[in-house]
């Protein structure tokens, strides 16, 4: 169950994220309580986090390392050099502790780039299911996500990417854009695959959802979580004067808008994430042209194109999406084939983010919408 380790939201909401499937180690909750204890910033988080992966390392506890590591490099910007080197050691040490004759890896040209792929097969399985990420991502997420929760989906073949703005394509320069079918429709083609079905995790529902209503290959369709816009995920705990983001047409006002938010990242661990993680992945420069460039990850207008089988999954206690967001979608899916969706709270242990904290009560309810 999701655990108090830091005061702060974000921060915690993290550690719970990468630390879950250590819940019933005694020894790794003692060290992590035991570093949580010294963070007080975004540096001792960094110092905390790569000391205990340096020890685990060592010792070749790669599981726990990869994901001492992963916390390590969460926070750092894509310019610091110890990000490259802690990433390099999270990938190194993930792969380390993995079966490797379970998983194929390729990659998908993609507009001048690759993207990454990796397809767990089952000899008698007739369906695919095709699996994404979000806002901040990885393969090795979703794969270890797959391997824990997916394993016995075996009338399913299981295939993971990195899209564009996510994982290595980000690092090698090919920003996130909001028309997700595009590289869905190429993975499809190189795979050629006709009949499948999508999930997106995080911000992935979002692009899963816009991505079937564009792609008609896709049959069913998982948000897991519900995403309806990213405004929604900025908005939600921003700053009282921040409930609104004003019209960024003015020059003038973008400054007035940057100012703003470059004094309140400076305290605001939070908004200080979200803002600088989108200036990665969409390759932007400042405030103001994440803010417009979010504008259009968005469902409004396109809500009657998905014609799919959909599934909505939401916790009541979601960081990043108004609760009340799944029964608006539901209404605005006119044309789906079916609507089905889910709420979890506080008493299932489900209520936050894509279900962090009791990911498996998540993954039995997508099980029983593929079957």
């Amino acid at each position: 169950m999701y655990k108090q380790y830091l005061d702060n939201e974000q921060m915690n909401f993290q550690v719970n994220r990468f630390i879950e499937p250590f819940y019933s180690n005694k020894s790794v909750q003692e060290d992590v309580m035991t570093i949580c204890q010294s963070i007080i910033d975004l540096e001792s988080w960094y110092d905390g986090w790569n000391k205990l992966a340096n020890l685990q390392y060592e010792i070749k506890n790669f599981e726990l390392a990869s994901a001492y590591y992963q916390l390590a490099e969460f926070f750092l910007e894509e310019s610091d050099p110890r990000k490259t080197k802690a990433y390099k050691l999270f990938k190194e040490s993930f792969y380390k502790s993995i079966p490797s004759n379970l998983i194929k890896y390729c990659e998908v040209p993609y507009e001048g780039f690759y993207l990454p792929v990796a397809t767990i097969n089952h000899n008698s399985a007739d369906k695919w299911l095709v699996f994404h990420g979000g806002f901040d991502s990885y393969l090795e997420e979703l794969i270890r996500l797959s391997i824990t929760h997916l394993s016995d989906l075996d009338n399913y073949n299981i295939l993971m990417f990195e899209g564009p703005g996510q994982g290595m394509p980000n690092i090698n320069g090919l920003s996130m854009s909001s028309e997700w079918e595009k590289p869905v429709s190429a993975i499809l083609d190189f795979f050629g695959l006709t009949n499948v079905s999508l999930m997106g995790m995080s911000l992935g529902g979002y692009l899963a959802l816009r991505a079937a209503a564009k792609e008609k290959r896709v049959k069913k369709v998982v948000a897991f979580d519900t995403f309806y816009s990213m405004e929604d995920a900025f908005l939600i705990n921003t700053p009282k004067d921040l409930t609104k983001i004003p019209d960024l047409s003015d020059l003038n006002v973008r400054k007035s808008v940057d100012n703003l938010l470059e004094e309140y990242t400076k305290k605001n661990i939070d908004l200080k994430f979200k803002i600088n993680k989108a200036k990665e992945i969409f390759g932007k420069n400042s405030p103001s042209e994440v803010l417009l460039e979010m504008k259009k990850y968005t469902l409004s207008g396109i809500e009657s194109e998905i014609v799919q089988d959909v599934f909505l999954l939401a916790g009541d206690n979601d960081m990043y999406v108004p609760t009340e967001r799944t029964a608006f979608l539901r209404d605005k899916l006119v044309n789906a084939s079916t609507v089905e969706s889910f709420i979890f709270d506080e008493k299932s242990g489900g209520q936050h983010h894509c279900q962090v904290g009791n990911k498996s009560l998540a993954f039995n309810k997508i099980v029983k919408f593929l079957n």
